[in-house]
Parts: C-alpha cells; sequence; structure tokens
C-alpha cells in the first residue's frame, strides 16, 4: 500500500510540475497580407504595427498593419505603391514610417495610425532609415549615393535640414538623445555626433556590411554585420563576437535578439559578448522587437512571437572562451523535458593539436545508441547542444561524452511527453 501510494505521488508530481499550455518558443501569428515584413514596433505587449515592402522588384502595394491584441489579429490601416522600410510611434497617437520606390516617401500620422499624411519630400530614392528621439526631433537617411544623405527635422517632419551628403551613404541610425547619435554610411563606416549632427566623426572602419546599429549608453554598443561588434569605449575600438544577425532589439542591458535568416533568431543574454540561436518557424526572421525578457516579435517571410523568451538553443553553440583546465559533461537541463533538452560540455585544451574529437551520444534504457549530437573536431571551449527528442518514446537516456574515442562521463535524462 505505501508503494503504491508513493507511486501515485510520483504520477501526480510530473504531472503538475511538468505540464504545460504549450511547448516554449517562436510561434507564427496570421496576418491579414502576405508580405515581405521590413519593420515591426510595438508601444507595449498589444499594440503594435509592421510595415511591408510590396513586391522584391518593381513597384507594388506596401502595407501598414496594426494589432492591439499583441499580433492574433490586425488590420490594414495604409496600401499603397510603397516600399516601407521603417517604422516608428512616440506615443500611442504620433507615428512615421519611411521607404520610397524610385522616390522617398517619409508619412505620418497623429490619430494612432487610421490615417497617414505625406510630409516633406527627402532624398532622391528611398528613406532607409529613420530615428525620432520625441514627436518633433528625427532623423532620416537615404543610402543612394547620387540624391540619398541623411537629414533632420525639428518641426515634426514639416521640413529638413540637410547633414550628411550623399556621397557618405548613409544607411542605418541610432540616437541615444538630441545630441548622440551613430550612423552607418557606405556599408562599413561608422560615424558619430555629440551635437545633434551638425557635425561628424569617423569612428571605426569594419570589415564587413553593417546591417544594424545598437547603444545601451554612451559607451557600450552593438554593430551587427551577420556576425556582430561590440564596443565599451564609445565606438573607437570594436570587439568581434562569435555570431550576430541582422536588425537588433534589446529588452535590458544584457537580454537582446538579432533577427536572421535560415528559420532562426539569434539571442544574447550577456549584452551581445555571445549569442545562440533559436528556432523559428519562418525562414526570414530579419526585423525584430522586444517588450521585455520574455516577450518579443520577429518578421520578415512572415511575423513570429514569443512570451516565454524564445525557447532553449539549437544546434551546437560555442558559448565561453575561457579555457577549461579539464572535460566537464553537465547535466541536461530541463530534466525531465518535452520534448527538447540542452546538453552543456567543456573541453581542455588539446596538448599535441589545436583540435579535440569530440563525440556525445545518446543511448537508450538498453544500451543501444539512438542518436549522434556531436561527432567532430572542436577546439578548447565550453559548448552547448540540443536534443529534440519528439520523434522518441517517453523514458530514461543516457548519453556520454567521448574525447578521442576515451569515454569522459555518462549522465542520465528522462523524457515524458
Amino acid at each position: 500500500m505505501k508503494r503504491l501510494i508513493l507511486f501515485e505521488l510520483i504520477l501526480i508530481f510530473f504531472a503538475t510540475t511538468f505540464e504545460t499550455d504549450s511547448p516554449p518558443g517562436w510561434f507564427q501569428q496570421v496576418l491579414p497580407v502576405n508580405d515581405q515584413i521590413n519593420d515591426i514596433f510595438f508601444l507595449d505587449s498589444l499594440t503594435g504595427w509592421v510595415v511591408t515592402a510590396g513586391a522584391s522588384s518593381g513597384s507594388d502595394t506596401g502595407y501598414v498593419m496594426k494589432t492591439t491584441d499583441g499580433g492574433n489579429s490586425w488590420s490594414v490601416q495604409l496600401n499603397q505603391i510603397l516600399n516601407l522600410n521603417v517604422v516608428q510611434f512616440l506615443d500611442a497617437n504620433t507615428g512615421y514610417a519611411g521607404g520610397g520606390y524610385g522616390f522617398p516617401r517619409i508619412i505620418k500620422t497623429t490619430n494612432a495610425g487610421n490615417s497617414w499624411n505625406n510630409t516633406t519630400p527627402i532624398g532622391n530614392v528611398t528613406i532607409t532609415d529613420m530615428y525620432f528621439i520625441n514627436k518633433d526631433t528625427g532623423w532620416a537617411c537615404d543610402d543612394d549615393p547620387i540624391g540619398g544623405g541623411l537629414w533632420r527635422t525639428t518641426n515634426g517632419s514639416s521640413t529638413w535640414q540637410p547633414q550628411l551628403g550623399a556621397s557618405f551613404s548613409p544607411k542605418k541610425l541610432f540616437f541615444l538623445n538630441k545630441d548622440t547619435g551613430w550612423v552607418v554610411c557606405n556599408s562599413n563606416l561608422l560615424y558619430r555626433t555629440t551635437d545633434s549632427g551638425l557635425n561628424w566623426e569617423l569612428q571605426a572602419t569594419l570589415a564587413q556590411q553593417l546591417n544594424d546599429i545598437y547603444f545601451f549608453n554612451q559607451l557600450t554598443g552593438i554593430l551587427t554585420s551577420g556576425v556582430s561588434y561590440k564596443t565599451t569605449n564609445g565606438g573607437f575600438n570594436w570587439v568581434l563576437s562569435n555570431d550576430g544577425g541582422i536588425k537588433i532589439t534589446f529588452a535590458n542591458d544584457t537580454l537582446g535578439w538579432a533577427g536572421s535568416n535560415f528559420n532562426r533568431i539569434m539571442k544574447t543574454t550577456n549584452g551581445g559578448n555571445s549569442w545562440f540561436r533559436q528556432a523559428s518557424p519562418i525562414f526570414d526572421n530579419s526585423s525584430t522587437q522586444a517588450i521585455d525578457t520574455l516577450k518579443a516579435w520577429a518578421g520578415g517571410t512572415g511575423l513570429v512571437r514569443t512570451t516565454d523568451g524564445g525557447g532553449p538553443p539549437i544546434g551546437i553553440q560555442w558559448i565561453g572562451n575561457e579555457v577549461p583546465d579539464n572535460f566537464i559533461l553537465y547535466q541536461n537541463y530541463p530534466n525531465p523535458f518535452n520534448p527538447v533538452t540542452n546538453i552543456k560540455y567543456s573541453i581542455m585544451s588539446n596538448m599535441k593539436r589545436q583540435t579535440s574529437n569530440v563525440r556525445l551520444v545518446i543511448f537508450d534504457i538498453t544500451g543501444k545508441e539512438v542518436k549522434k549530437l556531436v561527432d567532430k573536431d572542436q577546439s578548447a571551449g565550453t559548448y552547448l547542444v540540443d536534443w529534440n527528442a519528439s520523434g522518441f518514446s517517453s523514458g530514461v537516456y543516457f548519453y556520454s561524452l567521448m574525447i578521442e574515442d576515451n569515454l569522459i562521463d555518462t549522465k542520465k535524462m528522462l523524457m515524458i511527453k
């Protein structure tokens, strides 16, 4: 009888502790128009807008769409022959969007997007980026090398004053306040202003084409270009990170996401020092925006949302550059799991060569090998690999770490469906 009671208590514990309404991760939301999303902006967890590109080439309809329920439903607010690249709202009523189709266009709303008005045209081709620090003061740029440039408005886009000429080809903008900001020019040059854009100084020339800029404060910032760079001295020196993405968003000084392709979104939990991949149901996730550490959106060939931080990492992630003084296999997390778990291991330096042959193998309860997660040469460091066991039955599994055919350690894990 005591054994029966104990068994029932164990079943209740597993049922109540590990049951969830849905698995963690990113989930697709349905839009009324199937179009390429170029930018996302949310004021809070419920109210947000997306802007779209129309056709990938030639003139076609671009859209502004709005949600008031976190993206569960959307309404079309604008449809014009227009390619919209960027959208930003300063409050619930006032917002701007920028783009063009061989002609520049900045549109403005003062009634929450119910109607949009064209503002004074600037540039010759298209607005590639735009940044407002309040309802009146903002900057916009056109990266065309002949008719483009950078402009500033101080009267809510009624008029614009030029600040950088077309030869700079300004592409991306970020401002901390009315005085201090950065602009990416000629794809890989970074300029900074400390006087509202009246003067700009060249800070850095990077090796790759830059996609986006984000600064936490006067000293610390991130650049992305497929890989990412981080500065801690205001942009004068940059350190290369292990990975990166396209457009970046941060919920606080440590946690953020970067848009990416190939059905993945990049996430950092250490301020951009390193990034790991999360799975997405859509191929292109180039635009991102976070509201807090759990809720964020990503868009491109569709729109996805997370309400739990985006789920576990996928693939083999290099997560530490400190050289371990031993080989270590850690306990998987979470454990028990359903159906994805992560396994971390550390590799010390190989005295004979730069890398070690690493194998991480899953076995079932009978000792039969059922999955080989890692079988490759790796440098010293700490790694994280995920196992998606959705095709396997519930039960006890074992995983073993082997270095150069030597068994390092074996641990047990439990999957409960």
